[in-house]
């Protein structure tokens, strides 16, 4: 995935970076009036690895199999814990537990914040992975 960036500032280092994502049609099309299509600026930090100055324009490149695994790992995993606890709910909460719904729920709930520390560990493990890397100044 390719990225253009602007260099607001440089610091040991490191480039400080405004990027704009873009909506899924860009712009002009008729619905690009609503907030649907709007385009947000992200501000970053990615290693100055070719000597850029504030101002310049750069590329910014991030392998996009990573980027697909990712989404696949922020929402996927979560889902299917979600689930699978509330399907193993259904079989080790009796029927005769008065609210068995609701405590087939909050294992569901319980689901999610077990997905968030395992998927806080893997960022952490993998977390320069992720790391955007110039690949040209514009």
């Amino acid at each position: 995935m390719i990225q253009i960036g602007r260099i607001l500032s440089v610091n040991k280092g490191m480039a400080y970076m405004e990027v704009t994502r873009k909506g899924a049609c860009g712009t002009g099309c008729a619905s690009c009036s609503s907030t649907a299509c709007e385009s947000k600026s992200e501000f970053i930090s990615v290693p100055n690895d070719l000597n850029a100055e504030a101002g310049d324009t750069v590329e910014l490149y991030v392998n996009d199999h990573f980027v697909l695994r990712s989404i696949y790992k922020v929402y996927g995993i979560p889902l299917v814990a979600f689930l699978a606890l509330i399907f193993i709910g259904q079989f080790l909460i009796p029927t005769s537990v008065s609210n068995r719904d609701l405590y087939i729920f909050a294992l569901g709930a319980l689901s999610f914040i077990i997905s968030f520390v395992v998927l806080k560990k893997v960022d952490r493990k993998e977390g320069d992975r992720a790391q955007l890397k110039m690949t040209k100044i514009l």
